[in-house]
C-alpha cells in the first residue's frame, strides 16, 4: 500500500460512499436473499444496486479499494463478499497523515 494508491481509491465519491456503507452494512443494505449480508461482508451485487451502477462498474470500484488495502474480498460459492479492512484503513490513515 502506498499513498498514491490510497489517494486514487479515495478520489471517487462512489468509492468513499462504499467505504461508509461497509462501516455499518446492516444500516445501509437490505438483504434480497439469504447470505447477501454475512460475516464475510456484503455481496457485490447489493453494493452495485445501492450505488446505482452496473455490476462490472462496481467490480472495478471494489478492485481499486482492494488494491489500496481498504477492503477485503472473500469468495464464497461463486459470490464475492466485501468488508472494510480495519488494518488497511489504519495504515492508509497513517500514510495520509505523513504527507
Amino acid at each position: 500500500m502506498d499513498a498514491v494508491e490510497v489517494a486514487k481509491a479515495l478520489a471517487s465519491p462512489t468509492r468513499v460512499k462504499v467505504l461508509g456503507w461497509l462501516k455499518d452494512p446492516d444500516a445501509h443494505f437490505v438483504s434480497r436473499r439469504p447470505g447477501d449480508l454475512s460475516a464475510a461482508g456484503v455481496c457485490a451485487s447489493l453494493i452495485a444496486q445501492k450505488a446505482g451502477v452496473s455490476a462490472p462498474t462496481m467490480s472495478r470500484h471494489l478492485d481499486v479499494l482492494r488494491r489500496a488495502g481498504l477492503i477485503e474480498t472473500e469468495r464464497i460459492a461463486g459470490w464475492s463478499f466485501h468488508r472494510r479492512n480495519p488494518g488497511g484503513l489504519d495504515r492508509a490513515h497513517r500514510l495520509l497523515d505523513n504527507i
